[in-house]
């Protein structure tokens, strides 16, 4: 009886949060003013097609330089695969997205400190963009490392590159 109970109790949970999870997708006012209260963000709003839906790619590059030498732009994520293949094998997927959330709170920090832009490098987003470039393999002659962050759009070859930013040169610890 009481396992019958708990599981009823259970599912009873799962229910109404999975009610709760559906009903917020309709931006519906007295639902909203319920997600007041969930602090936890246990209640996902899913959007997949935004207002303004992204009309550029984002590129993460970082180069190392020596004392006299600089080497090559290396990409700090991957392409993703063949589109046939990406619904069922795209495991770069999560880092794509990280740099892209990475990026975006770059460009929201660097409009909110436009009149401090040296207060950008105590920022969060570029904190965590120099700290995922530099834990990359280096070159045994590296002693400092930089990264930009790059847009294009279109495809190859008419594609278009821009350069939305380039960071400090940062030391390497030997």
């Amino acid at each position: 009886m009481l396992d019958t109970l708990r599981t009823a109790l259970v599912g009873a949970c799962f229910a109404g949060w999975l009610t709760a999870s559906v009903l917020n997708q309709f931006s519906l006012g007295w639902c909203k003013r319920l997600l007041r209260y969930d602090r936890l963000g246990l209640v996902p709003r899913w959007t997949f097609f935004a207002p303004k839906p992204a009309r550029e790619d984002i590129h993460v590059v970082y180069r190392d330089r020596g004392e006299t030498t600089m080497g090559p732009w290396r990409s700090l994520t991957t392409a993703p695969p063949n589109p046939w293949v990406r619904w069922i094998w795209n495991p770069g997927r999560f880092e794509r997205k990280a740099a892209i959330d990475l990026v975006n709170g770059l460009r929201n920090t660097r409009h909110l400190v436009k009149e401090h832009p040296r207060a950008l490098i105590l920022s969060t987003s570029y904190v965590g963009l120099a700290g995922w470039v530099v834990r990359q393999a280096r070159e045994e002659t590296a002693a400092y490392r930089e990264f930009a962050v790059l847009t294009s759009t279109g495809y190859p070859p008419d594609q278009k590159l821009s350069v939305e930013f380039t960071s400090q040169v940062h030391r390497l610890e030997p």
